[in-house]
């Protein structure tokens, strides 16, 4: 890259702003590992997603401590990294163990000296000593590896490493792999990848939160938007879904069936757009909205309905 600086013009001038940070953030990552620190801070510092920016810094900042205890304890100035204080406060915190001091960054490990005598002497083969020596306490090592494992994972969720998740969760069972599949999910839907996020939902069994927020970002199409919630075990997750839909004076049974997951349950789905309607209309009179209050009119009507043809049918009488 003759010109690194133009490169940095151009990925501004790009007007989707999610392909613009995802470029930037690329950009961020090339320069840490060619050591133009001053560049890659600069490029991570005009992505506007803070999700996207924090890990670029972060990436950034760990690729600085790996040159840092390269050099050895005696450290780097600022000047042979072509940096400047402001520029080190934009990756702070700092790495553990790099310390920044006297304008230099440094390893901030002390090394401690050993206080103490060697004695050497003989012990009769046959005495037994005074005191038996304390025996060594081991941890489970199931608990350890459980513990190691539970903070890669989230290592991988913090620098956003989807592949590494995508690929890990091929390798496990469930509920290891929904975790990781929607956590890879999640961090597409942030960065503006709505294809692949939906790619991802379709392989979790138990997507939970990317459910919801697919729901809610597709809420301009109802059916669809209520499709994604059908896998969310989070109750009031759909009934708020519900009640928006309401405000926007949209109802159709069979979306609002599967928004509730009250597909063949009458009674409940009844008694939930009573309850619907009844809200609404608290919140027309608080608006003096007159629109509401006829909707609200509407789904009380719907449910009564639908509640009157439930007990026919338990007393047989269609």
């Amino acid at each position: 890259m003759k010109v690194p600086e133009r490169a940095v013009e151009i990925a501004l001038k790009i007007s989707t702003e999610s392909l613009r940070d995802e470029v930037l953030r690329n950009l961020s990552y090339i320069f840490s590992r060619a050591e133009k620190f001053k560049l890659a801070i600069n490029a991570a510092t005009k992505i506007k997603s803070q999700y996207l920016k924090k890990k670029a810094l972060k990436s950034i900042s760990d690729m600085l401590a790996k040159v840092i205890v390269q050099k050895g304890t005696a450290g780097v100035s600022l000047s042979e990294l072509g940096l400047t204080e402001d520029d080190i406060e934009h990756i702070k915190p700092l790495p553990q163990g790099i310390v920044f001091k006297d304008g230099k960054l440094m390893p901030g490990a002390e090394l401690l000296r050993m206080r103490g005598e060697i004695k050497t002497g003989i012990v009769p083969r046959f005495e037994r000593p005074k005191k038996a020596p304390p025996k060594p306490q081991f941890k489970e090592f199931g608990l350890e590896r459980k513990n190691y494992l539970i903070e890669y994972f989230k290592l991988l969720e913090d620098v956003g490493d989807v592949f590494s998740m995508e690929t890990l969760a091929e390798l496990t069972e469930e509920p290891l792999r929904s975790w990781l599949l929607e956590k890879a999910g999640l961090i597409y839907l942030e960065i503006g990848n709505f294809e692949k996020t939906v790619e991802i939902y379709q392989k979790t069994k138990y997507p939970g939160e990317l459910a919801v927020k697919l729901a809610f970002q597709t809420i301009d199409k109802p059916k669809e938007a209520a499709r994604y919630l059908a896998k969310s075990p989070r109750g009031e997750e759909r009934l708020l879904f519900t009640w928006e839909l309401a405000l926007k004076g949209i109802y159709d049974e069979e979306t609002y069936r599967l928004a509730l997951g009250l597909e063949k349950n009458d009674y409940l789905f009844a008694r939930t757009l009573k309850f619907l309607a009844v809200e609404l209309l608290d919140e027309s009179k608080r608006r003096k909205n007159e629109r509401l209050r006829e909707f609200s009119r509407r789904l009380f009507l719907e449910g009564v309905r639908i509640q009157r043809e439930f007990e026919a049918k338990a007393l047989g009488l269609f």
